[in-house]
């Protein structure tokens, strides 16, 4: 009885720190490769301010290469959520779809932003963020305040306002792209109110993404963004537009949206031919746990910052060095401990199961 107990934990121990994916034979080699990519840039982005603000130096180059890369990452992360829509809701319905929204982003948003909060005020002596009771009321007004969380908010009402316009135009999606282009138009006049901004900002991002889903993912397109003449071609206009807004980050959002789309191009052609190549796996595995670490990885490196620190580290390169790699791998396996133990309500909701034949019935999520 010990030693199939043992063997039995041993097998837990073993999957849980493999990192090895979920099985799932829809998903797309490229878009892994390419939301691995823009988590790293976000976690290094969070981490090196978070190392700013708690008063360790780090060289200006680190910081203006953390600034020179910012303007494509989030528009990259709705371009690829807008490729999956009008599959995902042919496949499941409108109100399926919505619902599944409700429990992967909606529900994780709220009960992190609560936890975080939660973790702030009571270490507060460890945290940047100086937060009081308050910043709950942030979590629907303000969400921008709340540090990285305001991606999943902005992303569930960006998604639900696009299922709504996309029911009432039809299979008129040019409409989607003349609303995007509009909103992005207003997005200054409502700033100062970021669950509106972040909607204005980024909804042509996902419209785009919808609308040019079918010719990404045609073999023969993914033939020419995986061919890397073309990746070399585009190489010296990607560095010649990212090196333009470091210098102009206050610009006019339409000329923003086409540095923004240009990175998001330069980033899917260098996944694609990533994934060509099988090469850098670990990008792959990032990706395909992005969210898990969207939501883990402050709460991490604000241990792992703190337990540096206490040790004597304190050479910025040197914390930035150990802390991305650290911040994502443990927020991986944080996750998928989690969930082995039986907390995977942690990161998805259960609104509108039910029960058909004696069988749990859920609503699935890409």
């Amino acid at each position: 009885m010990s030693f199939d107990l043992l063997n039995m934990y041993q097998r837990i121990f073993k999957d849980i720190f493999s990192l090895r994916p979920e099985k799932n034979d829809s998903r797309y080699a490229w878009i892994d490769y390419a939301k691995g990519i823009a988590i790293v840039l976000v976690v290094y982005r969070h981490l090196a301010y978070g190392l700013v603000a708690r008063g360790v130096s780090l060289p200006k180059e680190v910081l203006a290469t953390n600034d020179m890369l910012y303007s494509f990452r989030m528009p990259l992360f709705f371009l690829l959520s807008g490729f999956f829509f009008s599959r995902s809701v042919a496949k499941r319905g409108a109100v399926s779809f919505g619902i599944s929204k409700i429990n992967t982003l909606l529900y994780p948003y709220i009960l992190w932003a609560i936890i975080q909060i939660s973790l702030q005020i009571f270490f507060s002596d460890y945290s940047n963020a100086e937060r009081s009771g308050r910043d709950f009321l942030n979590i629907l007004l303000q969400p921008r305040t709340l540090d990285q969380l305001w991606y999943l908010f902005a992303l569930f009402n960006v998604t639900m306002l696009y299922l709504l316009t996309s029911l009432l135009i039809k299979e008129k999606k040019g409409w989607q792209l003349v609303t995007g282009l509009l909103l992005l138009g207003v997005a200054p006049y409502v700033r100062s109110h970021s669950a509106l901004y972040d909607i204005a900002l980024h909804y042509i991002y996902f419209a785009i993404g919808d609308i040019t889903a079918g010719y990404f993912f045609r073999g023969q397109t993914q033939q020419q963004l995986s061919n890397p003449v073309n990746l070399l071609v585009l190489t010296p206009v990607f560095c010649a537009l990212q090196w333009y807004y470091l210098y102009h980050q206050q610009m006019n959002l339409y000329l923003l949206m086409l540095i923004a789309l240009n990175g998001c191009l330069f980033v899917i052609m260098l996944a694609s031919w990533l994934a060509k190549l099988q090469k850098l796996q670990f990008l792959s595995v990032t990706g395909h746990y992005s969210l898990y670490i969207y939501l883990l990885h402050i709460t991490v490196f604000a241990a792992l910052r703190a337990m540096l620190l206490s040790i004597g580290i304190t050479n910025g390169i040197v914390l930035l060095l150990i802390c991305i790699p650290s911040a994502i791998l443990l927020s991986i396996i944080a996750y998928r401990l989690l969930v082995k133990i039986g907390c995977s309500f942690l990161f998805t909701g259960k609104f509108g199961i039910s029960r058909s034949n004696g069988k749990i019935m859920t609503h699935s999520f890409i």
